[in-house]
C-alpha cells in the first residue's frame, strides 16, 4: 500500500518555516541589542549655564550651571560680591531627570535659535547663556548675550526699513516702515534657570544671595 507523501512534506515545510522564522527573529534581535548597547555605551553630555553680571549692587556676578553626563546630573550656583566674597552651592552627581527636563524646556523655548542682542532697556545687568550637547557622537554648542530680558519681552525696540526707489535717489525718511522686535523667549529662558531645582537647592541659593548682599 502506497503512503501519501503530502502530509510528511507539509510537516517538513512547517518545521523549516518555524526554524527560518526563529533564525530571522534571533538575527534581528541580536542586531537591535547591539545597536541599543552602542547607544547606551555612547557617552552623552548636556551643559547649560546662565551668567549674570551687574554693574551696580552688592552682588557683582552670579552663575547658574547645570550638567548631565550619561544620566548623572550636577547643579551649581556660584556668585561673588563687590568685596570679593565668593559662595558656591553644589548638588553632587546623582541620577535624576531634573537637568534633562530643564534642557528640554530650554530647547522648546528656543535656546538654540536666540542670538546676541544689543544693549537695551536696563543695561546695568547683562545675561550670557551657554549651552552644549553631545549625543550619539554628535555635538553642538551655542552662546549668546543680552540685557533686560523683560524689555525684550514687552517692548523690544523697532527695526526700520527704508524703501529705495531708483527714480528717487533720496529716500523719504518720513515713510519708513518699522517692525516691533518683541521677543519673550529671552525672559522665559532666564526664568527657567532661576526657577530650576528643588526647594532645598533654591533655599540655599537664596541664603547665599542674602549673605553676599550683607557682606558677612
Amino acid at each position: 500500500m502506497r503512503r501519501n507523501p503530502v502530509p510528511p512534506l507539509v510537516f517538513l515545510a512547517g518545521v523549516l518555516a518555524v526554524a527560518l522564522g526563529a533564525w530571522f527573529f534571533a538575527t534581528y534581535e541580536a542586531g537591535r541589542y547591539a545597536a541599543t548597547s552602542r547607544v547606551a555605551a555612547s557617552p552623552s553630555e548636556i551643559r547649560m549655564s546662565l551668567t549674570i553680571n551687574r554693574k551696580a549692587g552688592p552682588i557683582a556676578s552670579e552663575e547658574y550651571r547645570m550638567d548631565d553626563q550619561s544620566g548623572l546630573s550636577t547643579s551649581q550656583y556660584r556668585a561673588i560680591n563687590r568685596k570679593g566674597l565668593t559662595i558656591r552651592v553644589d548638588v553632587l552627581p546623582r541620577e535624576a531627570t531634573d537637568v534633562p527636563f530643564l534642557f528640554d524646556k530650554l530647547v522648546s523655548d528656543g535656546i538654540w535659535e536666540l542670538r546676541t542682542k544689543p544693549p537695551r532697556g536696563d543695561t546695568a545687568t547683562s545675561y550670557t547663556v551657554d549651552i552644549y550637547q553631545l549625543t550619539n557622537g554628535k555635538h553642538g554648542s551655542h552662546e549668546f548675550s543680552f540685557t533686560d530680558p523683560h524689555y525684550w519681552a514687552t517692548t523690544g525696540g523697532h527695526q526700520y526699513t527704508i524703501h529705495l526707489d531708483r527714480n528717487k535717489p533720496v529716500p523719504n525718511l518720513l515713510q519708513m516702515s518699522s517692525t516691533v522686535l518683541v521677543e519673550p523667549r529671552y525672559e522665559k529662558i532666564v526664568d527657567a534657570f532661576l526657577d530650576y531645582g528643588s526647594e532645598a537647592f533654591r533655599s540655599k541659593v537664596a541664603a547665599a544671595q542674602s549673605k553676599l548682599r550683607s557682606g558677612t
